[in-house]
This record gives structure tokens, sequence and C-alpha cells, in this order.
């Protein structure tokens, strides 16, 4: 993976434990959505990709892992400038922020805030 990517063992662990099944006659497999390696059908251009943020009417929050996906600096400043996230934080960790034990917790800290502010209910 690009990046400084990591993942803890607990969250491995569970991460393949989720991913495998039983098999008859014995044994395991991993089972996942074969279609998540296939290409891209469709690959957008910078403007379509400003387009379609644009169209976003609702709040937005975003949170972002430090050594998250290496996104382009003007990328991400585009993003920020055209979304205008109410909520914008970059927390510690990784790719996998929200499903790792050390920071899945301040992911929630997060978008609980974040949900409180704008008076969205929600069930856990």
């Amino acid at each position: 993976a690009p990046g400084n990517q990591s993942l803890s063992l607990e969250a491995a662990t569970e991460m393949v434990t989720r991913a495998m099944e039983a098999v008859p006659g014995g044994g395991y497999s991993f089972r996942h959505d074969t279609r998540l390696l296939w290409p891209s059908l469709q690959y957008l251009m910078p403007e379509q990709i400003d387009d379609l943020m644009r169209k976003v009417e609702c709040p937005t929050a975003i949170i972002a892992a430090e050594n998250g996906w290496p996104f382009k600096k003007d990328r991400v400043e585009r993003g920020l400038e055209i979304l205008q996230p109410s909520v914008f934080k970059t927390l510690p960790g990784s790719h996998h922020l929200h499903a790792d034990p050390n920071s899945a917790e301040a992911v929630l800290d997060v978008v609980f805030d974040f949900l409180a502010e704008k008076n969205m209910k929600y069930v856990l």
C-alpha cells in the first residue's frame, strides 16, 4: 500500500477472522467480493470530482489519518475548499484507523461530536 500504512495485530486479526468462512470437508477459505480486485470501470477527472463534491448538500465531516492514503496536497485542499466540512480532523493512525483499537475510540468521538453538533439522531 502506498504511504506509511500500518495495522495493529488486533485490527488485522479481526479483519482476517471476519473474512474467513468454513468450507465443506473442513478447513477455511477467505471470502470477499472479488470485484474489489477488478480495475475500476471508470476513472474521474479532477474536474468531475469537483463537480460531484459541489453537489453535496448535507453537513460533512472528514476524518483523515496521519499516515493515511497519500492524496496529493492540492487535491485535499481543493476538496476542503469545495466541501467546507464543519469538521476536519486528522488523527493518529493509518488507512484503517476506524478499525484499529488504538484509534477507533478517537474516530467515534469525532463522529458522535459531529452528529450531536448537527442535532442528528443515530442508533447504535
